[in-house]
């Protein structure tokens, strides 16, 4: 069984039609057609060799590939680590600042500083 062919937007894909029970939603929130989630969850399953949903006219189950989806929301969450560590690479100083002052200091440094970084408001 060679599954290096296997894409994250196919996990994305199962992952999506585990959540919303139903393949048309499941297109909708991929922003997909609906053939299209069809045939990319088809293409996995025929390269896994077994069924992740048992598909009837009224709803969709998961099978035995229960198992899968927990792995594949594993690997989704895994993949987004990835994009935020690589984005904290590029942008070092994104993301909470916190500072810590000596309460004999702060009611001096913090109004001056709370002033420098107000927030424009927009006139109505």
């Amino acid at each position: 069984m060679d599954l290096t062919a296997v894409t994250l937007t196919e996990l994305r894909y199962v992952v999506a039609v585990a959540d919303t029970g139903h393949f048309g939603r499941a297109a909708e929130e991929c922003h997909v057609s609906q053939p299209t989630l069809s045939t990319q969850i088809k293409k996995l399953e025929d390269q896994l060799g077994m069924s992740i949903f048992e598909r009837t006219s009224k709803r969709v189950r998961l099978t035995a590939g229960e198992r899968i989806v927990e792995r594949a929301r594993t690997i989704l969450e895994e993949v987004r680590t990835i994009g935020d560590l690589a984005r904290g690479h590029r942008e070092p100083l994104d993301g909470p600042f916190r500072l810590g002052v000596i309460p004999t200091l702060g009611p001096y440094f913090l109004p001056w500083l709370r002033a420098m970084h107000k927030p424009a408001t927009r006139s109505s």
